[in-house]
């Protein structure tokens, strides 16, 4: 959550975002302002922090389309467990299903590189 909970760290695990300017640490009701490159676009982008804790963060978070964010930080025996959930609000209707069909391999990508990003630079730091 150290990581997770620091703006000035997200462009180093999330390559989409180029920019993120806010609080040293984030607390529920901050907002983070940058700048990301979805899709071949460079988008402002704004988070808002909904609540955060020693284990989760919840986030509203506008980069060309609206998205819900939950990471979840879970204690194993062999070290920690992260969760990261992402909830997209597409438009209706036709452009809704054809924005859809573009984004939804893009944001599962993006999931995935970013926690294995994530990760690595966590173990890096730990060891």
């Amino acid at each position: 959550m150290a990581k997770i909970g620091r703006p000035a760290t997200w462009p180093n695990w999330q390559s989409e975002i180029t920019e993120a300017h806010g609080p040293d640490v984030i607390a529920a009701g901050d907002v983070v302002r940058g700048r990301a490159e979805m899709m071949g676009f460079d988008v402002d982008g704004q988070s808002v922090t909904e609540a955060i804790d020693g284990s989760s963060l919840s986030q509203d978070v506008v980069v060309g389309v609206g998205m819900r964010i939950l990471y979840t930080v879970t204690e194993t025996p062999g070290g920690s467990k992260v969760t990261h959930r992402l909830v997209s609000e597409l438009p209706a209707g036709t452009l809704g299903v054809l924005l859809s069909f573009f984004l939804r391999r893009r944001l599962q990508k993006m999931q995935r590189t970013l926690l294995q990003e994530l990760v690595a630079q966590a173990e890096a730091s730990s060891g």
